[in-house]
C-alpha cells in the first residue's frame, strides 16, 4: 500500500476556510460519512480546539457559511466544542471516494490547509489522485511511502498501544533530551565507527561530558524500555 500525506489548501471545504479567518485556530475533522456524497454532500464530526472565545467566533461562521447546510453541537467544554456538519462535498472529497483511497487519520486543519493521510492500493490510483486534486486545489506539501499491506494491518490493530507509545511514553522525554538526541543523531554518534563523542557533543552544547551522558543514558533508557513495552503489547 501506498501511505501517503498532503497538506492540502482545499477552497471549496468549510474547515480550511474556518482555519484561514480564525487566529491560532486548529480544527481536527474526526471522521466523515460520504454516503450521500453523490447527492451532493456529505457529514463531516469536527471539533474546535480553543477557548471559549475562539469556539464561539468559530461557530458564528460556521452558521453564516453558505457551504454549510446544517450544524449540530455535540459536546462544548471550556477547551473544545465537538459538531456534527451537513457541508456540500468538496471537490478533493470526491476524488478520494471515486479512487476508493482508504482514510487512515482524522484530517487536521490549521494555517490554512488540511491534512490528509490516506491509503491507496496502486501508484497509478495514487498519482490519480494528485492529478484530479491539483485541478481545482493546491497541495503544499506531500509525503509518500510504500508501506506492506500487513504492516498497515499491525499498527491498525495495535493502534492504542502505538498511540500509548507516541503520547504517553515517548512525551517523557524532556526538551533538552530530544536536542541532545537530535545532535548526537544528525554528529554521528550513533553510527560505526563514531564519527563524534560525547567530549565533541559537551563542548558544542556547553555543558560537561558527565551531564551529556547522564542525558543519553536516560533519555536511550526510555526509547529502549518504551519500545519493548509496545511490543510486549502488541504480540498479544
Amino acid at each position: 500500500m501506498y501511505v501517503a500525506t498532503f497538506n492540502i489548501v482545499q477552497y471549496d471545504c468549510p474547515v480550511v476556510w474556518l482555519v484561514e479567518h480564525l487566529k491560532d485556530a486548529r480544527i481536527i475533522v474526526t471522521g466523515a460519512n460520504v454516503a450521500e456524497i453523490s447527492r451532493g454532500y456529505e457529514k463531516i464530526y469536527v471539533v474546535l480546539l480553543g477557548d471559549e472565545e475562539v469556539t464561539s467566533n468559530a461557530l458564528e461562521k460556521i452558521e453564516s457559511y453558505k457551504l454549510v447546510r446544517s450544524y449540530e453541537v455535540i459536546q462544548k467544554k471550556r477547551d473544545f466544542v465537538k459538531v456534527k456538519m451537513h457541508i456540500t462535498r468538496t471537490k478533493t472529497m470526491e476524488a478520494s471516494v471515486f479512487l476508493d483511497a482508504t482514510p487512515l487519520a482524522p484530517w487536521i486543519a490549521k494555517e490554512g490547509y488540511e491534512r490528509w493521510t490516506l491509503g491507496f492500493h496502486s501508484k497509478k490510483q495514487l498519482n490519480e489522485f494528485v492529478s484530479r486534486v491539483s485541478e481545482f486545489d493546491y497541495i503544499e506539501k506531500s509525503r509518500v511511502e510504500e508501506i506492506p499491506d500487513e504492516l498497515v494491518a499491525e499498527f491498525s490493530m495495535n493502534f492504542l498501544a502505538a498511540l500509548n507509545l507516541l503520547t504517553i511514553e515517548l512525551s517523557k522525554l524532556t526538551n533538552k533530551q530530544l536536542s541532545l538526541l537530535r545532535l548526537a543523531l544528525e554528529s554521528g554518534y550513533y553510527e560505526w565507527p563514531r564519527k563524534t563523542n560525547v567530549v565533541k557533543l559537551s563542548e558544542e552544547l556547553g555543558i560537561s561530558r558527565a551531564a551529556v551522558t547522564k542525558l543519553l543514558r536516560r533519555a536511550e533508557k526510555r526509547i529502549v524500555a518504551s519500545t519493548l513495552k509496545y511490543l510486549s503489547k502488541t504480540s498479544v
